[in-house]
């Protein structure tokens, strides 16, 4: 063989090579292609830990773990999806559900859109978005973070750092552990959460029922009722405007509560022997009931307004509790 056609062999086999090592990656970072009302189930490779990226319109999500090195997504897209994008770019997975623009489900839910069922490892970071979509989303140990415009989100069994917002829709969250900042505007948050770092909720107009063994708790809304029961704080903040609020605590030495309504009744109940100095009062009206000590509330000779100062077993903590025209009662069990 000459040596000009050694040299062609040799590079065409090197093209070859080339052309073998490179073809898996270009599949995996291939745009898959779907139709509406396509049934899917398509699978990619991926590290025990990837991050998900999942923007979905209309419809429901339904996500897993598995004991895979995968992300799978299974089901039947919506009657107004116009592309199926599912690939890996790097470490990340990508999942998006693309509608037609000028469609109805743009901006409303809709019946005929996209059900899926997606698989991921249990290490997952999960980022989800959604217009119009309820999610599902179960057994997730690392990061998940979910932003839904209208749509309920239930999480089950999740951490290590979760957040949740959505605007027109519930969030229910089951055995959450980890960082934990949950917001909705038009909806309820029931939440049960374990750890010891700090969880935050709001609402504008929905109730919300929290049970948490953090240390650090926050929770502010507007029209909404409040009640929370906790275990061993250290500080505990509420801000309320209409919202009746009860919380049910045990408060550590040397923490601190604060809490803020304008026309919201409060009550709280603090476990027997709460050491404490307590400092309560009433702007504009409104009563103060003490059921942790003999002292009376006080009030001016001219104005509305009523006080109630004492320190109960040694003062360890502080309890500093406002309204402008609220009832306010305070209690031990």
């Amino acid at each position: 063989m000459t040596t000009d056609n050694k040299n062609a062999c040799s590079h065409t086999l090197k093209r070859a090579l080339t052309a073998k090592v490179l073809l898996p990656a270009v599949l995996l970072t291939m745009t898959t292609a779907a139709f509406a009302g396509e049934k899917v189930d398509k699978t990619i490779d991926t590290s025990s830990s990837p991050k998900i990226d999942i923007e979905h319109i209309d419809g429901n999500a339904d996500i897993r773990v598995w004991d895979k090195s995968q992300v799978r997504v299974t089901g039947e897209l919506g009657d107004q999806t116009e592309e199926f994008i599912f690939e890996r770019r790097g470490d990340v997975v990508v999942i998006h559900v693309e509608v037609k623009r000028q469609s109805k489900s743009w901006y409303q839910k809709s019946r005929d859109g996209d059900d899926l069922v997606i698989y991921v490892p249990a290490e997952s970071d999960l980022h989800y978005t959604a217009v119009n979509a309820d999610i599902v989303a179960q057994g997730i140990t690392k990061a998940v973070d979910v932003e839904v415009v209208n749509g309920d989100v239930t999480l089950k069994d999740v951490g290590e750092r979760v957040e949740v917002e959505s605007v027109n829709g519930d969030i229910m969250l089951e055995n959450v552990r980890g960082r934990l900042e949950a917001e909705t505007v038009n909806g309820e948050i029931e939440a049960s959460h374990e750890g010891d770092t700090p969880v935050s909720f709001a609402s504008v107009n929905g109730k919300l029922s929290i049970t948490s063994n953090s240390p650090d708790v926050s929770v502010e809304t507007v029209n909404g009722r409040i009640d929370v029961a906790l275990q061993a704080v250290d500080a505990l903040q509420i801000n309320t405007v209409n919202g009746r609020t009860y919380a049910r605590l045990g408060l550590n030495k040397n923490g601190s509560v604060k809490a803020n309504s304008v026309g919201g009744a409060m009550e709280f109940v603090f476990q027997d022997g709460v050491s404490a100095q307590f400092d309560i009062e009433t702007h504009a009206g409104g009563n103060i009931v003490n059921n942790v000590s003999d002292e009376k509330a006080q009030k001016p000779k001219y104005g509305p307004g009523r006080w109630l100062r004492f320190i109960h077993n040694g003062g360890a903590a502080n309890v500093d509790i406002s309204t402008v025209h609220g009832r306010i009662e305070i209690d031990q069990k």
